[in-house]
């Protein structure tokens, strides 16, 4: 009569559970950087919203009001994946070529502030 040791098939069951893990992590790295190696790929919205690491209806919102370059086919839009880098690389530049001063909507809100004085209370007769 053999007895297994219990312990054995524990852990040839987690060799077994490691080697998925990579083979799973591994497909995992080559699907994510697979997407980037053609720069002239079609996007769309939620793609695109992924990339920017933002909602859907905000990468919208950047089409209409930000100029984000996008293609209009029925009721969707398409994004050519260069153009979004591009776009997003555009802002990064600008952001960090301003200078530290305050925006002029800003400084004419802080001209314009209402005061801190305080009217002095007529009394009650």
């Amino acid at each position: 009569m053999q007895t297994n040791n219990p312990f054995d098939l524990i852990l040839s069951r987690l060799d077994q559970l490691q080697t998925t893990v990579n083979t799973l992590s591994e497909q995992s790295q080559q699907s994510v950087a697979a997407p980037y190696a053609d720069p002239d790929r079609l996007l769309d919205l939620t793609e695109a919203a992924a990339i920017v690491r933002k909602p859907v209806g905000t990468v919208r919102h950047y089409i209409h009001h930000r100029n984000l370059p996008a293609i209009r086919i029925g009721k969707s839009y398409l994004i050519k994946l260069s153009e979004l880098l591009h776009w997003v690389n555009r802002f990064k530049d600008a952001a960090e070529t301003t200078p530290a001063e305050l925006s002029p909507m800003l400084a004419n809100r802080k001209r314009y502030a209402k005061s801190s004085i305080q009217l002095p209370k007529k009394d009650k007769p």
